[in-house]
């Protein structure tokens, strides 16, 4: 598998689904929990950006779960 045909992204609703299960009310405070940007945050969101290993282990350490319950990821596959 070549990395570079592999999409990294935060499991579908995930960041939502832990806003409001924590109380959490807004992205700067959600992006503030995770040690990450607003803007960033954003962008992961709306999958203009994919998301850092940093990004990953931030909300596993905010939230207590592991990288599996976070991330998923597809493969692109090419024609030769």
């Amino acid at each position: 598998m070549n990395m570079a045909n592999v999409k990294i992204k935060i499991r579908d609703g995930l960041i939502d689904r832990l806003r409001n299960m924590s109380g959490i009310t807004s992205d700067e405070a959600f992006a503030r929990t995770i040690g990450t940007s607003r803007s960033t945050l954003v962008d992961v969101k709306t999958g203009e950006r994919e998301p850092s290993l940093a990004f990953a282990i931030g909300i596993a350490q905010a939230f207590g779960l592991g990288l599996s319950e976070i991330v998923t990821w597809e493969t692109e596959t090419t024609a030769a």
